[in-house]
């Protein structure tokens, strides 16, 4: 991604066998580079217990060259019997699969965690912010219909966003694997102070090592883009 934070026009070429070889292994590292990006932002949505910034770029170029391959899988002359052919569609398949895992996964946060989702709405793309809102309204009507009626009649004046506070909430304390991708000095994990007024639990993370710590002290390093989930 450049600073513009758009990417570049991405192309999928290689399906057809008289192309020249050095064509081939230039759009190959521009889709290479997407479906990295790709793999890791699903990645750190697995395995982050909260919901991060959805990735719309990101997306968005990848419909756009799964549209690419495809429309150039169904016009090449060697459907089925070329090896390139069946690499290409393979291709095609394990960046389908996690596009829609990421985008299921994502759904699946909001569905588990609708108030806190919508408690944070700029992370959310439109299209999940209007979901957010149907399932929180939907999920109100039904512990008001399943719940409060069940009460007693002075009972069941209780505002029905108080019983949304009950919903479960994303657990910041669950621990979580990472990687630095650069070095980090000082992070801070506890408040304590120590007698010299420093905090007692500070920790310098090293470029490319592997560490387990509680999410809630490294989700503004995932935001950052300075460590990755693994």
């Amino acid at each position: 991604m450049d600073e513009n934070n758009s990417f570049p026009i991405l192309s999928q070429n290689g399906i057809e066998e008289e192309e020249e070889e050095e064509d081939d292994d230039d759009d190959s590292m521009t889709s290479q580079q997407l479906f990295q990006r790709l793999q890791q932002a699903w990645l750190n949505e697995k395995y982050s217990p909260v919901l991060l910034k959805h990735e719309n770029l990101l997306v968005l170029a990848t419909f756009e060259l799964l549209d690419d391959i495809e429309k150039r899988l169904k016009s090449s002359e060697h459907k089925t019997t070329s090896f390139r052919w069946l690499m290409h569609r393979t291709e095609y398949n394990r960046l389908y699969f996690i596009l829609c895992s990421y985008i299921r996964t994502r759904c699946f946060k909001i569905e588990e965690y609708p108030a806190a989702a919508l408690n944070s709405e700029e992370l959310l793309s439109p299209e999940e912010c209007v979901y957010a809102h149907t399932y929180l309204n939907n999920m109100k009507h039904h512990l008001k219909k399943t719940v409060l009626t069940e009460l007693k009649s002075e009972q069941q004046q209780t505002d029905e966003n108080a019983l949304v506070q009950l919903l479960p909430k994303p657990n910041l304390n669950e621990f979580v694997f990472f990687q630095a991708d650069k070095s980090v000095n000082g992070l801070v994990l506890t408040s304590e102070s120590n007698n010299t007024g420093a905090p007692n639990d500070v920790l310098d993370i090293k470029s490319d090592d592997q560490y387990i710590m509680q999410f809630k002290h490294i989700h503004k390093l995932i935001v950052e883009k300075e460590i990755h989930l693994v």
